[in-house]
């Protein structure tokens, strides 16, 4: 099965870049809009949202999977998000809603499992292809255990990060995320994507990332981490309403990533794995 999986994912890649050069003038769609028409004119200059916008997601998914860690397990994740943005700046509210949550032998129960805030800037220069964001999150994990003298563990957590990317063949990106609260830990992101006209003005939407962790808070680990592959089907239902039926499919890069992975598994819910395949659907609201 395993075999199959990486075969499967290294046919996904293949056909992304064999389709480049029929669909190459196809856009890739920006968050909360349809994805560009190839004959659209494009501004010259610094882009930034002029208004203020607002966005609205919820996603329906099979498993929570973060940076290739399990965080969830038999049981099905909500995931809601909005984000208020005006003139590049923007904030963004996101939450795990778990149905089923549970570690070991405890009960398991409907929770809200995390909450996170992210503050950003993002921009875009025009001549150079080049958009950019930066931002501060701040995770707000639900305890799952406590400390030996009865007091919580604190859950927090912040990160610094940068996002380059370039609006050119597979638009690809690189992102830079720096935890600055709990420890000292750098995870690094190559990403690829494309967007392909199906059916009007329907697109299948595939990416995939490459990760490098250097994390000296919890362990003491350097090497490349995690890799993830997606394919989505984003179907417009009007000009502001889109529903998204996806499929990911996330894996180990390294022997030393591998055992960081099932080590994490074994913690939270007591089996070993370092692939997932996982999905759902995604419901988009852009106002």
């Amino acid at each position: 099965m395993k075999t199959l999986l990486k075969t499967l994912s290294l046919s996904l890649v293949l056909v992304m870049v064999m389709g480049v050069g029929t669909y190459s003038r196809a856009e890739e769609a920006t968050a909360g809009q349809p994805a560009v028409q190839a004959d659209a004119a494009k501004p010259a200059g610094k882009v930034i949202p002029e208004d203020l916008f607002a966005d609205l997601n919820v996603s329906f998914y099979s498993q929570y999977i973060w940076r290739g860690l399990e965080l969830s397990r038999d049981s099905f994740v909500i995931f809601p998000t909005m984000t208020v943005g005006y003139k590049g700046f923007a904030v963004n509210l996101w939450a795990d809603l778990d149905t089923n949550f549970g570690t070991g032998s405890e009960d398991r129960t409907f929770k809200l499992q995390e909450t996170d805030l992210t503050l950003s800037y993002s921009n875009s220069y025009a001549p150079w292809k080049l958009n950019y964001s930066v931002g501060w999150i701040l995770y707000d994990y639900q305890p799952v255990s406590g400390n030996p003298d009865g007091t919580i563990k604190d859950t927090k957590n912040q990160e610094l990060y940068l996002t380059l990317g370039v609006d050119t063949l597979l638009k690809p990106t690189f992102s830079v995320y720096n935890e600055i609260e709990v420890g000292q830990a750098w995870y690094f992101m190559l990403g690829l994507s494309h967007s392909f006209a199906v059916y009007k003005d329907w697109s299948l939407d595939l990416a995939g990332s490459v990760s490098y962790l250097i994390d000296h808070s919890d362990d003491d680990f350097s090497n490349f981490h995690d890799g993830n592959i997606s394919a989505g089907l984003k179907i417009p239902i009007t000009s502001q309403i889109s529903i998204t039926p996806k499929i990911q499919y996330s894996f180990a890069l390294s022997g030393d990533a591998a055992q960081r992975i099932r080590n994490n598994s074994e913690g939270l819910f007591h089996h070993r794995q370092d692939n997932f395949v996982y999905g759902g659907i995604i419901f988009d609201l852009a106002i």
